[in-house]
């Protein structure tokens, strides 16, 4: 006989790293039940096996009560409790696989238990007896100090009932039933748990009374909505038998669905990797899988199966070859969700486009969301973006090697971040367009302010001498893309609110070319206050400011240059309306020419008073463009951009 004192030891030994597992204790008793009244079965006809537990829990005790109608404590069967590695020969023969780990369990995990048990003795007379386990006495178990008493029943069971009361053991229990509050939730442990057992037995039935909720469980209450898959497979210890169950569930799959492997009858993880089969599946299944290949490599506790990683592959490839067959016409439908969801995640992120792989989405057996295609392309532009800031100015050692700035991955980068400055544009020009729109929503005529006009081209008292923050400082680049880019030898001014300039100046001072400056006036988009002005129309404004820097270049720029060496131009942005007011009135001198593939814009080569004297002229040329001209001008030139960018056409 064990002595108490070495069982306890073994049991700490055995579960000191299993303290939150609580469900070990439940599983090991269960089970042991179970074989207790498949036993029986194999030796009775007519013999129906049943399990009655009752489980009932507070914030001070956890009581378990289980009662099985197997044999009880026959001579034979109590052996096997005195000694704890002593293997049982009977459950041997029915592959039950006996470890001899629910007597452990029971020291470990419960503060006091006791066993009542009716047997039949040697003679086939019914016995009963009441055993304390373990034993208050130094042993563990001696079934002989326990008289026997007549039993009022005439069959066998046994029944064992359990007690928890002390923090550590009954925190356990709370930690357990937090998960599985209610009959319905621990039906369904129940069954994920003892699977095996449930259905491959017609006659078992399990009655569960669960904080006074009462529920059963038999084989006829799952099999109608289970589907077995078998299979064999050639593995690193040679062919090996299994099968796949399939369980319908109140569920979807969604995503990565888990494949619960059983050992011996019992619920046990794989050590060294897992299986799971990817797809969305409203028509939810649990995915079970057993095989006496598991059985063979299942740890002392019953919860790892220690087969190899090679091994593992093969298994999870065969089953997912299996369910692609059996859900065909669902993965069908996904992929076609998924093109849609790709196809609008093009439409609406074509920034992102370039680091998506169209096949590794679409070939996907899952519903892919526009969401998580979104995240991949994030990942993969994040790991390229990071890469190029540290592989761009490097030096290879070898000539062969090829320069990141040459790379697919480079390529890809700069494509993206082309497309959002393009788009960058495109809001621009939407902006412009509502500006030069002349109606606003309820069909009123609207008065844009000039301001309005500034402030979206170049926002007002900015003075850009390089090319840094560009992108939100100026919109120039509507008027030419040669306004793009600015540095020390060319530079632009955007003036402030109620100075005597023009709106912008743009001027280049590079010693070796010719000096120029351009004066920029940009006029309301609805109606300009002095088109076609007898006084001073726009034109003549432009000349006035020109006049103005000629005489004083430093005061109107702080730049200092011969003025007599500078190339003059002006250009007017208004309304084609009030170019046509300016070009027609008395003001004007005429002479003006069309600008090739523009409606309203023109230009003519005129000239400004240097001083008083009417001879003293110097050359300007005089440009007024149309917004609506400009509009369409750089609206065609974005859309090139964009077809550029995703190689709608070539260019050589």
């Amino acid at each position: 006989m064990e002595q108490k004192s070495n069982v306890q030891y073994r049991a700490e030994k055995e579960y000191k790293n299993s303290r939150e597992k609580f469900f070990l204790l439940l599983r090991e008793i269960i089970s042991n039940s179970i074989h207790a009244v498949l036993i029986r079965q194999n030796k009775e006809t007519n013999f129906i096996p049943q399990l009655d537990l009752n489980i009932t829990f507070d914030e001070n005790q956890c009581k378990i009560e289980l009662r099985d109608n197997g044999e009880g404590f026959t001579e034979k069967n109590r052996l096997y409790f005195e000694e704890l590695d002593k293997k049982n020969l009977e459950k041997e023969q029915f592959n039950f696989h006996p470890l001899g780990q629910g007597r452990l369990a029971i020291v470990y995990f419960t503060d006091s238990s006791e066993y009542e048990t009716v047997y039949k003795d040697k003679d086939g007379t019914y016995q009963k007896r009441t055993i304390p386990y373990p034993n208050t006495s130094d042993g563990l178990f001696n079934f002989d100090e326990f008289v026997e008493e007549m039993p009022e029943i005439k069959d066998t069971y046994t029944k064992l009932t359990a007690y928890l009361n002390k923090q550590n053991t009954l925190g356990r229990a709370k930690t357990f039933f937090y998960k599985y509050p209610n009959s319905k939730a621990f039906k369904q442990w129940f069954i994920e748990t003892f699977f095996p057992f449930i259905v491959t037995n017609e006659q078992l039935v399990v009655n569960i009374i669960f904080n006074g909720e009462d529920v059963t469980v038999k084989k006829g209450n799952i099999e109608s909505e289970t589907e077995r898959k078998p299979f064999e497979i050639n593995l690193a210890e040679g062919n090996k038998s299994f099968m796949l169950w399939l369980i319908k569930k109140g569920t979807q799959m969604h995503g990565e669905n888990p494949v619960t492997c059983f050992a011996r009858n019992l619920k046990a993880d794989l050590s060294n990797g897992k299986l799971s089969y990817s797809i969305d599946n409203n028509d939810g299944y649990l995915l079970y899988l057993t095989s006496e290949y598991f059985d063979e490599h299942v740890d002392t506790k019953g919860e790892k199966i220690e087969i190899p990683v090679d091994d593992i592959l093969k298994i999870n490839k065969k089953i997912n070859e299996i369910l692609d067959i059996e859900f065909s016409s669902i993965i069908e439908n996904n992929q076609k969700e998924t093109k849609r969801n790709l196809k609008n995640f093009k439409k609406k992120y074509p920034s992102l486009e370039t680091f998506i792989e169209d096949s590794n989405i679409i070939d996907d057996k899952k519903i892919v969301n526009e969401k998580d295609i979104v995240q991949s392309a994030i990942d993969e532009k994040s790991r390229i973006e990071k890469k190029f800031w540290n592989q761009i100015d490097r030096e290879f050692e070898n000539e062969e090697d090829k320069l990141f700035s040459d790379s697919e991955e480079c390529y890809k980068l700069l494509n993206s971040s082309l497309h959002i400055y393009v788009k960058h544009r495109e809001s621009v020009l939407k902006r412009l367009h509502m500006l030069i729109q002349k109606f606003d929503e309820d069909g009123n005529d609207k008065s844009e302010l000039e301001s309005s006009v500034h402030e979206l081209f170049i926002k007002r008292g900015t003075t850009l001498s390089d090319s840094s923050n560009i992108n939100h400082l100026h919109n120039l680049w509507i008027l030419d893309d040669k306004f793009t880019t600015f540095s020390n030898d060319f530079k632009v001014k955007s003036t402030k609110s109620g100075q005597p300039l023009s709106d912008v100046y743009i001027w280049a001072d590079d010693p070796e070319k010719t000096k120029q400056i351009l004066i920029l006036e940009l006029k309301s988009t609805t109606n300009a206050h002095n088109a076609g002005n007898t006084k001073e129309g726009m034109i003549a404004q432009v000349k006035r400011y020109a006049h103005d820097f000629y005489k004083h270049p430093h005061k109107t720029l702080n730049w200092t240059v011969n003025t007599e060496q500078v190339q003059y131009t002006g250009i007017i942005l208004a309304r084609k309306s009030d170019i046509d007011k300016e070009l027609t009135s008395n003001s004007f001198s005429g002479g003006y020419k069309p600008i090739p593939f523009l409606a309203n814009s023109y230009y003519f080569e005129d000239n400004f008073s240097k001083d008083d004297n009417p001879r003293n002229k110097m050359d300007i040329r005089i440009e007024p463009y149309s917004f609506e001209d400009i509009y369409e001008l750089a609206s065609n030139r974005n859309n090139v951009f964009f077809k550029l960018l995703k190689k709608e056409f070539d260019i050589e």
